[in-house]
C-alpha cells in the first residue's frame, strides 16, 4: 500500500509528516505498512502501527513536534 491508496480508501489526509493525534497523544506519520499508518508519538523513539480511522488529523498548521535535543530550552 502507499500514501495515496490509504487516503483513497479511507478518505483521510495520509502523507509522511503529517501531524495527527491518536488516544489523546500528538504523533507525526512516518511510514505506511499495509493497512496501517505507522505513527511516532511525540517523545517515543518508535513508531507504532495505527488504522487511518483511529487517528484525528490535525491541521498542516498544527505545533511541530518538540524538539528533542532541549534545543528549545536553550534559550531561557
Amino acid at each position: 500500500m502507499s500514501f495515496e491508496n490509504i487516503r483513497n480508501r479511507f478518505q483521510v489526509p495520509a502523507r509522511k509528516g503529517a501531524r495527527v493525534r491518536v488516544h489523546g497523544q500528538t504523533g507525526t506519520v512516518t511510514t505506511v505498512r499495509g493497512l496501517t499508518l505507522r505513527v511516532r508519538l511525540d517523545g517515543m523513539r518508535w513508531s507504532q502501527p495505527y488504522m487511518p480511522d483511529e487517528l484525528q488529523w490535525l491541521s498542516a498548521d498544527a505545533p511541530e513536534a518538540p524538539a528533542e535535543d532541549g534545543a528549545a530550552e536553550a534559550d531561557h
